[in-house]
């Protein structure tokens, strides 16, 4: 495959830097042993258990939405930075004022389909009908379509480039083959692709691995510090970081992105932007 070419940010920027928020509702059968979604340390209950469900690894998750998404959002407006949302539809519609809010102070939303379910689990139909219904949830609640997408856990199917061109998304996030934006085209339909982020390099590095957010913060560090080494010798590139509300919504962890975010502003020519801007220049330049 030949060399990516190279990609030119606004004012010259050395390295673009993105944040998402993926703020997302889990299947019904979430904590249980036949649901597919990953559960961090908690103990699922066994086939004999007579309550079905680890109440410990639903309730973490509505931290989240009790605690997380606000220190975040506060986070983010001590620094002044933008944000772009990742929300499945279902949780649009649980959090409506919410959303409102946020999207008056500026903040992107993008979507994953109406819940967290793992697109490989539907036909092309299904996956179909989720985007639809996410889309719909959208437009009623904050009056716009959601500007881009991803499958629940990255994980697409051959279908869902065609189902995302064919709802209209701006950008897309799921292939993780690149380290900047890049356009694809789809029967006449392009569609940007703004990888979500690099593997190991995101919030739920502080799961597993024996990894603490003091680990993170390194490969942070130095994820970026290699990637504005390669746009100061003329190959400028792309760095992203997604907080889940409840995961990085954690104060020891919040912390981390703090510094995080400190480190980043210390540096010339970086453009923080969102993922809405960042496929719109990338269509207009023609990356």
């Amino acid at each position: 495959m030949a060399r990516p070419r190279i990609i030119e940010w606004p004012n010259k920027a050395k390295i673009c830097v993105t944040f998402i928020i993926p703020w997302e509702v889990w299947p019904e059968n979430f904590a249980t042993r036949e649901s597919l979604q990953r559960h961090g340390t908690h103990t699922i209950p066994p086939a004999n258990a007579v309550f079905k469900k680890n109440m410990a690894a639903i309730t973490e998750r509505e931290y989240g939405d009790r605690v997380g998404i606000w220190r975040l959002m506060d986070l983010f407006e001590r620094y002044n930075l933008k944000v772009t949302f990742l929300m499945n539809g279902l949780k649009v519609e649980q959090f409506p004022e919410e959303c409102k809010q946020f999207k008056a102070q500026g903040h992107e939303f993008s979507s994953e389909c109406y819940e967290h379910e793992y697109s490989f689990m539907y036909t092309k139909e299904q996956e179909r009908e989720s985007i639809q219904k996410t889309v719909a949830a959208f437009e009623k609640v904050l009056g716009q379509k959601p500007t881009g997408y991803l499958s629940p856990g990255h994980a697409s199917t051959p279908n869902t480039l065609e189902l995302v061109a064919e709802a209209g998304f701006v950008w897309w996030a799921d292939p993780l083959n690149s380290d900047n934006p890049y356009t694809v085209d789809y029967k006449g339909k392009k569609v940007v692709v703004v990888p979500y982020n690099v593997p190991g390099c995101n919030d739920y590095s502080t799961y597993g691995a024996g990894r603490t957010p003091r680990d993170l913060l390194q490969i942070m560090k130095d994820q970026f510090d290699y990637l504005y080494w390669e746009g100061e010798q003329g190959a400028p590139k792309f760095f992203a970081f997604n907080c889940h509300p409840f995961v990085s919504g954690v104060p020891f962890r919040t912390k981390i992105i703090e510094e995080f975010i400190r480190y980043a502003q210390g540096f010339p020519s970086v453009w923080f932007a969102r993922r809405i801007e960042i496929a719109n220049w990338c269509l207009e330049k023609g990356f």
